[in-house]
Protein backbone atom coordinates (compact mmCIF):
# COMPACT_ATOMS: atom_id res chain seq x y z
CA UNK A 1 0.00 0.00 0.00
CA UNK A 2 1.42 3.38 -1.01
CA UNK A 3 1.47 5.52 2.10
CA UNK A 4 0.47 9.17 2.23
CA UNK A 5 2.64 11.89 3.61
CA UNK A 6 2.61 12.24 7.37
CA UNK A 7 0.90 15.61 7.19
CA UNK A 8 -1.89 14.29 5.00
CA UNK A 9 -2.34 11.28 7.29
CA UNK A 10 -2.68 13.55 10.32
CA UNK A 11 -5.08 15.79 8.40
CA UNK A 12 -7.32 12.90 7.45
CA UNK A 13 -7.28 11.69 11.04
CA UNK A 14 -8.17 15.14 12.35
CA UNK A 15 -11.10 15.44 9.93
CA UNK A 16 -12.37 11.96 10.79
CA UNK A 17 -11.90 12.66 14.49
CA UNK A 18 -13.76 15.96 14.24
CA UNK A 19 -16.67 14.20 12.55
CA UNK A 20 -16.64 11.48 15.21
CA UNK A 21 -16.42 14.09 17.98
CA UNK A 22 -19.35 16.02 16.54
CA UNK A 23 -21.50 12.91 16.37
CA UNK A 24 -20.33 11.93 19.85
CA UNK A 25 -21.32 15.34 21.23
CA UNK A 26 -24.78 15.05 19.69
CA UNK A 27 -25.17 11.51 21.06
CA UNK A 28 -24.01 12.69 24.49
CA UNK A 29 -26.65 15.42 24.54
CA UNK A 30 -29.53 13.24 23.33
CA UNK A 31 -28.76 9.80 24.78
CA UNK A 32 -26.66 10.37 27.93
CA UNK A 33 -27.47 13.83 29.28
CA UNK A 34 -31.12 13.04 30.21
CA UNK A 35 -29.97 10.15 32.40
CA UNK A 36 -27.30 12.31 34.01
CA UNK A 37 -29.79 15.04 34.86
CA UNK A 38 -32.20 12.52 36.35
CA UNK A 39 -29.42 10.96 38.43
CA UNK A 40 -28.23 14.37 39.63
CA UNK A 41 -31.77 15.19 40.73
CA UNK A 42 -31.90 11.96 42.75
CA UNK A 43 -28.50 12.68 44.28
CA UNK A 44 -29.44 16.23 45.23
CA UNK A 45 -32.71 15.04 46.75
CA UNK A 46 -30.83 12.53 48.90
CA UNK A 47 -28.26 15.13 49.96
CA UNK A 48 -30.98 17.60 50.93
CA UNK A 49 -32.74 14.94 52.99
CA UNK A 50 -29.51 14.07 54.85
CA UNK A 51 -28.72 17.73 55.51
CA UNK A 52 -32.23 18.34 56.78
CA UNK A 53 -31.90 15.43 59.19
CA UNK A 54 -28.37 16.29 60.32
CA UNK A 55 -28.98 19.98 60.90
CA UNK A 56 -32.42 19.79 62.44
CA UNK A 57 -31.22 21.78 65.47
CA UNK A 58 -29.44 24.45 63.42
CA UNK A 59 -30.92 27.90 62.91
CA UNK A 60 -32.98 28.30 59.80
CA UNK A 61 -31.09 31.41 58.66
CA UNK A 62 -27.66 29.82 59.08
CA UNK A 63 -28.75 26.70 57.20
CA UNK A 64 -30.20 28.71 54.34
CA UNK A 65 -27.07 30.82 54.12
CA UNK A 66 -24.73 27.83 53.99
CA UNK A 67 -26.94 26.14 51.41
CA UNK A 68 -26.92 29.23 49.18
CA UNK A 69 -23.11 29.47 49.41
CA UNK A 70 -22.79 25.83 48.38
CA UNK A 71 -25.17 26.41 45.51
CA UNK A 72 -23.18 29.47 44.35
CA UNK A 73 -19.94 27.45 44.38
CA UNK A 74 -21.30 24.91 41.94
CA UNK A 75 -20.94 25.33 38.19
CA UNK A 76 -24.36 25.54 36.50
CA UNK A 77 -25.32 22.37 34.72
CA UNK A 78 -25.78 24.14 31.41
CA UNK A 79 -22.16 25.32 31.50
CA UNK A 80 -21.04 21.80 32.40
CA UNK A 81 -22.89 20.44 29.38
CA UNK A 82 -21.27 22.96 27.03
CA UNK A 83 -17.85 22.11 28.43
CA UNK A 84 -18.56 18.39 28.04
CA UNK A 85 -19.66 18.81 24.41
CA UNK A 86 -16.55 20.81 23.53
CA UNK A 87 -14.38 18.27 25.33
CA UNK A 88 -15.90 15.39 23.34
CA UNK A 89 -15.18 17.25 20.11
CA UNK A 90 -11.55 17.94 21.04
CA UNK A 91 -10.98 14.41 22.31
CA UNK A 92 -12.47 13.10 19.08
CA UNK A 93 -9.91 15.07 17.06
CA UNK A 94 -7.02 13.76 19.16
CA UNK A 95 -8.28 10.18 18.90
CA UNK A 96 -8.68 10.64 15.15
CA UNK A 97 -5.04 11.69 14.81
CA UNK A 98 -3.91 8.73 16.90
CA UNK A 99 -6.15 6.46 14.82
CA UNK A 100 -4.62 7.75 11.58
CA UNK A 101 -1.08 7.21 12.85
CA UNK A 102 -1.95 3.70 14.01
CA UNK A 103 -3.48 2.92 10.62
CA UNK A 104 -0.38 4.29 8.90
CA UNK A 105 1.76 1.78 10.83
CA UNK A 106 -0.62 -1.21 10.99
CA UNK A 107 -2.72 -0.78 7.84
CA UNK A 108 -1.00 -3.48 5.81
CA UNK A 109 -1.15 -5.92 8.74
CA UNK A 110 -4.90 -5.62 9.27
CA UNK A 111 -7.61 -7.65 7.53
CA UNK A 112 -9.01 -5.82 4.54
CA UNK A 113 -8.33 -5.73 0.82
CA UNK A 114 -8.00 -1.95 0.73
CA UNK A 115 -7.09 0.98 2.92
CA UNK A 116 -10.80 1.61 3.52
CA UNK A 117 -11.36 -1.98 4.63
CA UNK A 118 -8.40 -1.95 7.00
CA UNK A 119 -9.62 1.38 8.44
CA UNK A 120 -13.02 -0.10 9.27
CA UNK A 121 -11.30 -3.15 10.75
CA UNK A 122 -9.13 -0.95 12.95
CA UNK A 123 -12.18 1.01 14.10
CA UNK A 124 -13.97 -2.21 15.01
CA UNK A 125 -10.98 -3.50 16.95
CA UNK A 126 -10.70 -0.16 18.72
CA UNK A 127 -14.34 -0.29 19.76
CA UNK A 128 -13.95 -3.82 21.13
CA UNK A 129 -10.68 -3.16 22.97
CA UNK A 130 -11.23 0.36 24.30
CA UNK A 131 -15.02 0.56 24.71
CA UNK A 132 -16.90 -2.73 24.76
CA UNK A 133 -14.50 -4.82 26.87
CA UNK A 134 -14.02 -2.27 29.69
CA UNK A 135 -17.73 -1.40 29.45
CA UNK A 136 -18.56 -5.00 30.33
CA UNK A 137 -16.07 -5.46 33.17
CA UNK A 138 -16.47 -1.97 34.64
CA UNK A 139 -19.93 -0.68 33.64
CA UNK A 140 -20.36 3.07 33.51
CA UNK A 141 -22.29 4.61 36.39
CA UNK A 142 -24.36 7.80 36.42
CA UNK A 143 -24.16 10.26 39.34
CA UNK A 144 -25.50 8.89 42.64
CA UNK A 145 -24.18 5.41 41.78
CA UNK A 146 -20.77 4.21 42.87
CA UNK A 147 -18.79 3.64 46.05
CA UNK A 148 -15.86 6.08 46.48
CA UNK A 149 -13.87 3.35 48.24
CA UNK A 150 -13.79 1.23 45.06
CA UNK A 151 -12.40 3.93 42.77
CA UNK A 152 -8.90 2.45 42.79
CA UNK A 153 -10.16 -1.06 42.08
CA UNK A 154 -12.33 0.14 39.22
CA UNK A 155 -9.50 2.20 37.70
CA UNK A 156 -7.02 -0.69 37.82
CA UNK A 157 -9.59 -3.11 36.44
CA UNK A 158 -10.51 -0.68 33.67
CA UNK A 159 -6.91 -0.20 32.55
CA UNK A 160 -6.13 -3.91 32.93
CA UNK A 161 -9.13 -4.78 30.78
CA UNK A 162 -7.94 -2.47 28.01
CA UNK A 163 -4.43 -3.95 28.06
CA UNK A 164 -5.75 -7.52 27.97
CA UNK A 165 -8.29 -6.67 25.27
CA UNK A 166 -5.61 -5.09 23.08
CA UNK A 167 -3.47 -8.20 23.48
CA UNK A 168 -6.39 -10.48 22.64
CA UNK A 169 -7.41 -8.49 19.57
CA UNK A 170 -3.79 -8.56 18.40
CA UNK A 171 -3.68 -12.35 18.66
CA UNK A 172 -7.01 -12.66 16.84
CA UNK A 173 -5.80 -10.35 14.07
CA UNK A 174 -2.57 -12.32 13.65
CA UNK A 175 -4.53 -15.56 13.35
CA UNK A 176 -6.90 -13.99 10.85
CA UNK A 177 -3.91 -13.02 8.71
CA UNK A 178 -1.87 -16.21 9.16
CA UNK A 179 -0.69 -17.40 5.74
CA UNK A 180 0.15 -20.90 6.99
CA UNK A 181 -3.54 -21.71 7.49
CA UNK A 182 -6.35 -22.17 5.03
CA UNK A 183 -8.89 -19.31 4.89
CA UNK A 184 -11.58 -21.36 6.64
CA UNK A 185 -9.11 -22.52 9.28
CA UNK A 186 -8.02 -18.93 9.90
CA UNK A 187 -11.60 -17.82 10.45
CA UNK A 188 -12.35 -20.71 12.81
CA UNK A 189 -9.14 -20.24 14.79
CA UNK A 190 -9.59 -16.48 15.14
CA UNK A 191 -13.22 -16.86 16.20
CA UNK A 192 -12.43 -19.59 18.72
CA UNK A 193 -9.55 -17.67 20.27
CA UNK A 194 -11.67 -14.52 20.46
CA UNK A 195 -14.56 -16.27 22.22
CA UNK A 196 -12.42 -18.33 24.60
CA UNK A 197 -10.15 -15.39 25.36
CA UNK A 198 -13.12 -13.16 26.14
CA UNK A 199 -14.57 -15.72 28.54
CA UNK A 200 -11.20 -16.09 30.26
CA UNK A 201 -10.88 -12.33 30.68
CA UNK A 202 -14.36 -12.01 32.15
CA UNK A 203 -13.58 -14.86 34.56
CA UNK A 204 -10.09 -13.69 35.53
CA UNK A 205 -10.70 -9.98 36.00
CA UNK A 206 -12.10 -8.87 39.37
CA UNK A 207 -15.72 -7.84 39.66
CA UNK A 208 -15.48 -4.06 39.93
CA UNK A 209 -19.14 -3.23 39.33
CA UNK A 210 -20.65 -1.23 42.18
CA UNK A 211 -24.09 -2.17 43.55
CA UNK A 212 -26.90 0.15 42.56
CA UNK A 213 -28.42 2.13 45.39
CA UNK A 214 -32.01 1.41 46.30
CA UNK A 215 -33.05 5.00 45.59
CA UNK A 216 -31.74 4.85 41.99
CA UNK A 217 -34.07 3.12 39.50
CA UNK A 218 -32.48 0.25 37.65
CA UNK A 219 -33.98 1.55 34.41
CA UNK A 220 -32.07 4.81 34.83
CA UNK A 221 -28.75 3.00 35.25
CA UNK A 222 -29.50 0.79 32.27
CA UNK A 223 -30.41 3.77 30.07
CA UNK A 224 -27.21 5.54 31.07
CA UNK A 225 -25.00 2.55 30.28
CA UNK A 226 -26.70 1.84 26.96
CA UNK A 227 -26.53 5.52 26.05
CA UNK A 228 -22.81 5.67 26.89
CA UNK A 229 -22.04 2.60 24.77
CA UNK A 230 -24.17 3.99 21.95
CA UNK A 231 -22.33 7.30 22.03
CA UNK A 232 -18.87 5.69 21.94
CA UNK A 233 -19.95 3.12 19.37
CA UNK A 234 -21.20 5.85 17.05
CA UNK A 235 -17.92 7.70 17.48
CA UNK A 236 -15.88 4.64 16.45
CA UNK A 237 -18.21 3.97 13.53
CA UNK A 238 -18.05 7.53 12.19
CA UNK A 239 -14.28 7.66 12.77
CA UNK A 240 -13.70 4.52 10.74
CA UNK A 241 -16.23 5.43 8.04
CA UNK A 242 -14.92 8.96 7.43
CA UNK A 243 -11.30 7.83 7.44
CA UNK A 244 -12.24 4.99 5.08
CA UNK A 245 -13.92 7.52 2.78
CA UNK A 246 -10.71 9.56 2.68
CA UNK A 247 -8.49 6.50 2.25
CA UNK A 248 -9.43 5.19 -1.26
CA UNK A 249 -6.98 7.64 -2.84
CA UNK A 250 -4.25 5.31 -1.65
CA UNK A 251 -5.81 2.45 -3.60
CA UNK A 252 -6.03 4.58 -6.73
CA UNK A 253 -2.37 5.47 -6.39
CA UNK A 254 -1.47 1.84 -5.97
CA UNK A 255 -3.26 0.83 -9.19
CA UNK A 256 -1.98 3.80 -11.25
CA UNK A 257 0.88 1.82 -12.96
CA UNK A 258 -1.77 0.17 -15.19
CA UNK A 259 -1.18 2.10 -18.46
CA UNK A 260 2.44 0.94 -18.99
CA UNK A 261 1.25 -2.67 -18.82
CA UNK A 262 -1.29 -2.02 -21.55
CA UNK A 263 1.39 -0.45 -23.72
CA UNK A 264 3.56 -3.53 -23.21
CA UNK A 265 0.77 -5.78 -24.43
CA UNK A 266 0.44 -3.72 -27.59
CA UNK A 267 4.15 -4.15 -28.30
CA UNK A 268 3.84 -7.92 -27.97
CA UNK A 269 0.84 -7.97 -30.27
CA UNK A 270 2.42 -5.79 -32.92
CA UNK A 271 4.91 -8.37 -34.35
CA UNK A 272 2.13 -10.92 -34.64
CA UNK A 273 0.01 -8.55 -36.70
CA UNK A 274 2.98 -7.78 -39.00
CA UNK A 275 3.66 -11.48 -39.55
CA UNK A 276 0.08 -12.05 -40.50
CA UNK A 277 0.30 -9.30 -43.15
Amino acid sequence: MVSMTLGRTVGHGAVAGAAAGGVGAIALYWFVEPSIRAAIAIEEAGTSAREAGGHGHAAGGDHAGSHSLAADALVPRDEQVVFALVTVLLVGILIGIAFALAHRVLGTRLPGKSAAGSAMTLAGLGFVAFTLAPGITVPANPPAVGDPETVSLRAVTYLGTIVCAVGLTTIVTVLARAKDLMPRSRAVAATAVGIVGSLVLVWALPNAADPVSANVPADLVWEFRVGSLTQLGLMWLVLGAVFAYLAPSQVLTRTSPGPPMRIGRRRHLQPASVAEV
